[in-house]
């Protein structure tokens, strides 16, 4: 029997030995983060759901899964799902976000829409209620009907949400990328929080698709933008999983943090587990982000990353890479992986990259920046030790020109020599364990002060894309990875940008007024 097999018969059976029931996942915050109330925890949630059928697995092993779907109870569009003249979508109920699953996926009689130029807005908190692990979400994209358009969370928090991934019709295991988002294409996905309510489960092995708490696999030029996921509890993938996004391929994710644990019996990581660049046509990052928590798990047997499981560029890339950058890691536990593990990634391979990135090894046996390095960069990275609530790192690092020991200032700075640093959130000390985002925002500034009459039209784009407002100064286009590709000039009221030399993709126009004020635009390139 292979061993991730016997592995989960192990905890079947202790599960029943510790007779959990549901209304246990009101923990408080301390028994949350403990290590028994997190191998309970994964007993139980394996206890709750089937082995997947097939994958190698005994006849013994398998049972039916009594859970329907919630996408099987919601089959006409809610109230809480509301469209707009242009397509546009405010969605205020968790029935409205069931149906988003619906129109993009092409269930329920919907024709598959996938957003391309449109914004899917959260109005409010959403909340399965107490009872909603009876049901299971479905994820929104798959890699037939994927998502392209910009999901927009507004600030506000999934609540009970139940993720759990395995169909099968009596004869076959049907497979499918795992998240909030399933599979999303030159998409925007931001702005979103998970609460410790949420559980993320998959006990499938089944190598080439992917699990993440928020998105499956985000794909060519997707970006991924302010993400907070708060899981004491942990999250639970059998493999190829992690807390945010399972694969960031070709795409950015940028200013998200996860809080807690996350479990993946086979190479998982608390951010993304695999950040691969492919293709050459565009970097894979990984930026601005922190974890604070603990990857893998006491059943942990393969690779584990501190923010990063596999940090990937393939050969002949044209220089394009797979980068880890301006990040810190702080572990809570030892990081556990029976081939490879460390607090940046399990594993650097050749042509990828790793910069102005911190951990703290405190709370790690054999601390590690990369478990195994197959010819990556390291450049400008550090330990640090928490000092006084500051942090202090071990080796000094210059940013911005600066020489700085100093963990809270390296990460400002690196922010403030970046050619667009609007996208990014800054850095604060707020508690006296490690830096998080300071004050509260909501992913890229849509207005600035004074330019609130801002527009850029057409969006989508082909070729030339016009800016109209008042006192206008210039026109500046940003890729994904937040380097510039365009500027332009015009006169005050109408700035026009060629477009037609980039790549198709999601690009960024910071527009600046006669008094240096500053705004940002999404602008899609077709």
């Amino acid at each position: 029997m292979k061993k991730p097999v016997f592995i989960l018969i192990i905890l079947l059976v202790c599960c029943h030995c510790f007779g959990l029931e549901k209304k246990q996942h009101t923990y408080s915050d301390e028994q949350l983060l403990s290590d028994t109330a997190f191998d309970a925890r994964c007993e139980f949630a394996l206890s709750q759901l089937p082995m997947c059928k097939g994958a190698g697995m005994s006849p013994e092993t398998q049972r039916e899964d009594p859970r329907p779907y919630w996408v099987d109870t919601i089959v006409s569009q809610p109230e809480g799902y509301l469209t707009d003249a242009y397509g546009n979508v405010e969605i205020s109920t968790s029935d409205g976000l069931v149906w988003l699953a619906s129109v993009v996926n092409g269930l329920n009689g919907c024709e598959p829409d996938d957003f391309r130029g449109r914004t899917v807005r959260l109005t409010d908190d959403i909340d399965f209620g107490e009872d909603g692990w009876d049901l299971c979400f479905s994820p929104v994209g798959t890699r037939e009907t994927p998502f392209t358009g910009t999901f927009d969370g507004g600030g506000h928090t999934i609540h009970h949400m139940l993720q759990y991934y395995s169909i099968y019709d009596g004869v076959n295991n049907y497979y499918f990328d795992m998240g909030i988002f399933g599979y999303i294409r030159n998409a925007v996905v931001k702005d979103l929080a998970l609460d410790s309510t949420c559980s993320i489960i998959s006990n499938c092995n089944y190598p080439g698709y992917y699990r993440g708490g928020v998105v499956g696999f985000a794909d060519s030029l997707s970006v991924v933008d302010n993400i907070y996921v708060y899981s004491p509890r942990g999250f639970i993938s059998h493999v190829y999983g992690s807390g945010i996004v399972g694969m960031n391929r070709n795409s950015t994710v940028r200013n998200c943090a996860l809080k807690g644990r996350t479990a993946a019996p086979e190479n998982g990581a608390t951010l993304v587990a695999y950040n691969r660049s492919e293709g050459g046509y565009a970097d894979a990052v990984v930026e601005n982000c922190y974890s604070h928590g603990q990857p893998g798990s006491s059943f942990s047997t393969w690779y584990a990353g501190g923010l990063v499981c596999f940090n990937q560029t393939a050969s002949d890339n044209n220089g394009k890479q797979a980068i880890i950058r301006n990040c810190h890691s702080t572990p809570t536990n030892d990081l556990v992986g029976y081939s490879a593990q460390g607090a940046f990634a399990a594993v650097l391979s050749e042509g990828s990259r790793i910069d102005h990135c911190y951990y703290d090894p405190t709370w790690c046996q054999h601390p590690k920046m990369v478990g195994l390095n197959q010819g990556g960069e390291l450049l400008y990275c550090s330990e640090y030790t928490n000092v006084d609530g500051t942090g202090t790192l071990a080796l000094p690092v210059t940013v911005n020109g600066i020489l700085t020991d100093n963990l809270l200032d390296a990460l400002n700075l690196w922010i403030e020599e970046q050619d667009c640093p609007e996208l990014y959130r800054t850095w604060a000390m707020l508690t006296d364990t490690v830096p998080v985002f300071g004050g509260y925002h909501v992913g890229v500034h849509e207005n600035g002060a004074g330019t609130e009459n801002v527009t850029v039209y057409p969006n989508p784009a082909d070729g030339i894309v016009t800016v109209t407002g008042k006192a206008l100064r210039q026109a500046e286009v940003f890729n994904a990875a937040g380097q510039c590709t365009a500027t332009a000039t015009g006169t005050e009221d109408e700035i026009r940008i060629d477009l037609r030399q980039l790549p198709a993709g999601v690009y960024f126009v910071t527009v600046t007024d006669s008094e240096g004020r500053k705004c940002v635009k999404k602008v899609v390139k077709e």
